[in-house]
């Protein structure tokens, strides 16, 4: 019996020795220890005044770029507008170099230039002739007899059959665009000024 008792014992020994070890809860596996630091007040306020610097400093460049980015397309929309002025100028000295007189005012021209130009070129030469032969390219002209006013001499019975009539036939771009509307619509012979 003794053979059997050991037997049995060491047949228990060695089922501890196996199963014990899978009994037990699996253990977690070996983490990094987490470092933990401790900061100073002196440190905690340098990083919160770093931080608020640098978002003031970001806020200055976006407003720095933004202001080059609106001077840039200034300058452009100028540099465009001298452009179309300076061409503007030299149709109104060529075409008035064709009619024997001398050129509009710069600004004139382009306002002549603009209102005409859809038109066509020889309707844009009759503008710069019409214009100086009735008003010398002023538009503030007022005929004392007739009482026809602005750059091309509106009647005020002609002045409000036109789409320009709520506007004052002193102001160029409105009489400019009613003569070539003027134009258009019955030809050159509403003008008696050649």
């Amino acid at each position: 019996m003794l053979p059997l008792f050991r037997a049995v014992l060491v047949w228990a020994a060695v089922l501890i020795a196996v199963t014990i070890p899978r009994l037990a809860p699996p253990q977690p596996a070996p983490q990094a220890p987490i470092a933990v630091t401790q900061v100073s007040s002196y440190d905690r306020q340098s990083v919160i005044e770093q931080t608020r610097n640098q978002r003031v400093q970001a806020a200055q460049i976006a407003q720095v770029l933004a202001w080059s980015a609106e001077l840039k397309k200034g300058i452009a929309e100028y540099e465009a507008q001298q452009e179309a002025l300076a061409a503007a100028e030299a149709e109104a000295a060529r075409v008035a170099a064709l009619n024997n007189h001398p050129p509009p005012p710069p600004a004139i021209a382009k306002i002549i230039t603009d209102a005409f130009s859809p038109l066509g070129q020889p309707a844009v030469v009759w503008a710069m002739r019409i214009a100086y032969c009735e008003s010398r390219y002023h538009p503030n002209s007022v005929n004392s007899t007739s009482h026809a006013s602005g750059l091309f001499q509106f009647l005020p019975s002609t002045w409000s059959g036109t789409p320009w009539a709520a506007q004052s036939p002193f102001d160029p771009v409105a009489n400019a665009q009613a003569a070539a509307w003027l134009y258009n619509r019955y030809g050159p012979g509403r003008w008696a000024c050649k």
